[in-house]
């Protein structure tokens, strides 16, 4: 042959590539999987499930190839396999429908796929709760929830498409806390080791919010006003947590803050009574001082950059403490103004003198604290009522933003202080406390619910045999 028809010859071969038929395609593809080449084999094979020839048999290949896949220990992450074998066994389940084997294949695919989904889930929301303190995880959930809660009573003025966007966004919130408990369940439980019982509870709570977390999530989505009773819940036994888990310094700042809505006699939140929140945090706040202190004076010896901690002003903060709770338990059954007055410059004074934030945090505490006396002090000539208003708002901001600012280095502490100490027996029984207090509030919810649920009028449409 002449260099040119050799040329010609091999421009007409490049020009018409060779083509084969689907029975080729299949043949050949049958070959690389007996030979064990299932790369090639779901090369060639996975285009003929389009095939209108083809497509059955195509497809019960590549669904036992991928479904071997998703059970190969060695593989990285076995579930893109088998959700390929699923999508592969219902092709060819819908070409051949009385088929029993396409049955039992499409079965085994899909049943496995909820569990493997949910292995997933679990094991990346342990990863992405390795390196978060608990104490933050339940305080954003506690801050998220109520936001949900709050906005189902705004009024509805939206409309649909902007109505639909915040109801999406609302729903993927709430199913965002059922990763969030991922994340709490071992920690928590594992605080609760020397406890069977309690740690027992503890994983009960936490899978029972995870699924009220879903169901909020589904109610969120379909814009059904129910969805108030899971997130009450959700909101309960995140605020339970909080008060279990938050070291002193934001305990008692958040005592502040209830104490002065307490004194105002702000709207109740979620229902509970402020006094008896700040008593609650002032509980808290004693029964894991004693052991902080210790941890943060051992801290503070290998630490310089840690400011000092004396033993006197340990010990004015425990006999404070002690007087507040006296004076907030006398306050819960009924308001007693001067008792909270009392209360609130107690919390002022053990602010002071717990050991200052760095940067210089604590001192500017103490000087918003001073300026708000002297406030008092201007406005105490003028009529009560204004002065008690005007102080306490400003209690209230400020008993938030020091919470705010405390969080940051709270976070970096707090990694530090979640160890033995806090897993003595009286923080334990703290937690059982509050872990039954929250499934007496999720008690009366439901109730609440049935009670609705049977006084709802039915339907025109339906009738009630």
């Amino acid at each position: 042959m002449t260099i040119a028809a050799a040329a010609f010859a091999a421009i007409c071969a490049f020009a018409e590539p060779e083509t084969k038929t689907d029975g080729e395609l299949w043949n050949e593809g049958v070959d690389f999987y007996r030979a064990g080449d299932f790369t090639n084999a779901l090369r060639v094979l996975r285009p003929l499930t389009l095939s209108r020839t083809h497509r059955a048999r195509a497809a019960e290949v590549v669904a036992k190839i991928e479904y071997d896949a998703s059970r190969d220990p060695a593989a990285a992450d076995p579930l893109p396999h088998l959700e390929e074998a699923a999508v592969a066994a219902q092709i060819a389940l819908h070409d051949n429908p009385d088929d029993p084997r396409a049955n039992a294949n499409f079965t085994r695919a899909t049943d496995a796929l909820p569990a493997m989904r949910e292995t997933k889930r679990v094991n990346a929301a342990i990863a992405a709760a390795k390196n978060k303190d608990p104490a933050a995880t339940v305080r954003e959930g506690m801050a998220a929830s109520r936001k949900l809660l709050a906005a189902l009573d705004a009024p509805a003025t939206n409309g649909p498409a902007a109505a639909i966007a915040r109801a999406d966004a609302a729903a993927a919130k709430a199913e965002s806390f059922a990763d969030a408990w991922i994340g709490l369940k071992e920690p928590l439980v594992q605080a609760a080791a020397t406890n069977e019982d309690a740690a027992a509870r503890i994983s009960a709570t936490i899978d029972s919010m995870r699924k009220k977390s879903s169901e909020a999530a589904t109610l969120l989505g379909d814009m059904d006003r129910d969805a108030r009773y899971p997130l009450a819940e959700l909101e309960q036994s995140f605020t339970a947590f909080h008060k279990a888990l938050a070291m002193p310094p934001e305990a008692i700042r958040v005592d502040l803050a209830c104490q002065s809505n307490s004194w105002i006699d702000a709207t109740e939140e979620c229902g509970r009574n402020w006094q008896s929140e700040a008593l609650d945090y002032t509980r808290s706040f004693r029964s894991k001082f004693p052991a902080w202190a210790q941890e943060y004076e051992r801290r503070a010896q290998s630490d310089t950059n840690l400011p000092p901690f004396t033993a006197e002003a340990q010990a004015e903060i425990s006999a404070l403490s002690e007087r507040l709770e006296t004076l907030q338990s006398e306050c819960v059954p009924t308001p007693l103004p001067p008792k909270q007055e009392e209360s609130l410059q107690i919390i002022r004074r053990i602010i002071e003198l717990m050991p200052p934030e760095k940067g210089g945090g604590g001192q500017s505490q103490q000087q918003q604290n001073k300026q708000q006396d002297k406030n008092k002090d201007d406005k105490s000539d003028g009529d009560p009522q204004d002065g008690e208003s005007g102080e306490n708002n400003e209690d209230e901001q400020n008993g938030d933003d020091a919470q705010n600012q405390e969080n940051e280095n709270e976070e970096e502490n707090e990694k530090d202080e979640s160890g033995g100490e806090e897993k003595d027996d009286a923080g334990e029984r703290e937690l059982e406390a509050v872990l039954m207090k929250a499934q007496e509030r999720s008690d009366e919810h439901e109730a609440e619910k049935k009670a609705r649920m049977r006084g709802a009028k039915l339907p025109p449409n339906e009738r009630d045999w």
